[in-house]
């Protein structure tokens, strides 16, 4: 069971703001969204926070990967930057680079998901069904999308053998510096791993070695485009898990390593929203995160949160208490 005052995951920890708006969120309605400026610390309109966005070369849209809001709000998001800047590329965590070839091919033709998926194989993105609008608006405006993540054998191979696991061909896929890790970030991952009922602590730093390869492997994604042809004049959107882009860890600092380019972070909250499978369920342990706990990271979460009312109704009794362990099993499930 989750101990804390608002069992609020850990997105909302950060936001102290949020007691001071003058905006009533106890009062809204579910469906009520606002956009939080979290340096100016007020909500603002979603055209102003697109026109930001629109001016800077990187966006990550970091998402709870089943959450229908978060997908809605990547759509609204990658149109209106689209509408605005129209030389974008879409970076998306949910294919591989060694897919790329067979999404050029969807995206070079009129298939729809369901063929995507097919032509994928065992290997597609469990719920890629729910970015379909995302997918069908960049093909439509020839939106080049980019396969970013690493093979999960990949990873998974790391987070249980290390390195010691892998082949001298997959060491070659290394990108330089994969194994440099923020200290803040590997406080945050030990924090969080603790929902596994996997992962014991002389395990961790396989698993968080293996968090780290990933988000070298998309921020090398990332940096590649940018260095070539199509990509020295574009922008990019990136879509990935919140766990891979909260704070500017992951993929935003690698890349800053790199590219001094100005970028923007935008995220959503989970707001009651993500609930456990069975399966997840068996998996978890009892976890509590408190805001102190987090106080170490010195940081805003993002340049923009999006957040609904925390939902409160709860078809069974325990739904409500296991909202963060469903937050930090999704964001850290591909390592087991």
């Amino acid at each position: 069971m989750v101990k804390q005052a608002c069992k609020i995951c850990p997105l909302v920890f950060f936001l102290g703001v949020i007691v001071s708006m003058s905006v009533s969120l106890a009062g809204a309605e579910q469906n009520d969204s606002i956009i939080i400026d979290m340096l100016a610390g007020e909500p603002v309109p979603q055209e102003m926070m697109l026109d930001d966005l629109a001016s800077v070369r990187i966006v990550y849209l970091g998402e709870y990967h089943t959450i229908k809001r978060h997908h809605k709000l990547q759509l609204d998001t990658l149109t209106g930057i689209a509408d605005r800047k129209p030389n974008i590329a879409l970076g998306m965590e949910m294919f591989s680079a060694d897919q790329q070839e067979i999404l050029d091919w969807w995206q070079s033709g009129t298939e729809d998901v369901a063929a995507l998926i097919r032509k994928l194989g065992r290997k597609h993105w469990t719920n890629l069904q729910d970015y379909a609008a995302v997918l069908y608006f960049a093909r439509n405006a020839k939106i080049p999308i980019i396969g970013l993540n690493a093979p999960d054998d990949f990873v998974r191979k790391v987070a249980r053998e290390g390195l010691s696991g892998l082949t001298d061909e997959q060491r070659r896929i290394l990108p330089k510096g994969f194994d440099k890790i923020d200290p803040a970030y590997d406080k945050l991952m030990r924090i969080r791993l603790k929902v596994h009922r996997a992962f014991h602590e002389k395990s961790l730093d396989n698993v968080v070695l293996a968090q780290a390869i990933r988000d070298a492997i998309m921020a090398q994604r990332v940096i590649s485009f940018f260095e070539s042809e199509r990509g020295k004049d574009a922008g990019m959107v990136v879509i990935a898990g919140s766990g891979h882009i909260n704070y500017g860890f992951g993929i935003p600092e690698r890349v800053q390593e790199h590219l001094r380019y100005n970028e923007r972070i935008v995220l959503a909250s989970e707001s009651g929203e993500l609930k456990l499978s069975e399966e997840e369920k068996k998996q978890a342990m009892p976890v509590e995160i408190t805001h102190e706990d987090l106080k170490f990271i010195q940081r805003p979460i993002a340049d923009y949160l999006h957040i609904i009312p925390l939902r409160t109704e709860t078809p069974e009794p325990e739904a409500e208490e296991t909202s963060q362990e469903a937050f930090l099993l999704q964001n850290t499930k591909t390592l087991q």
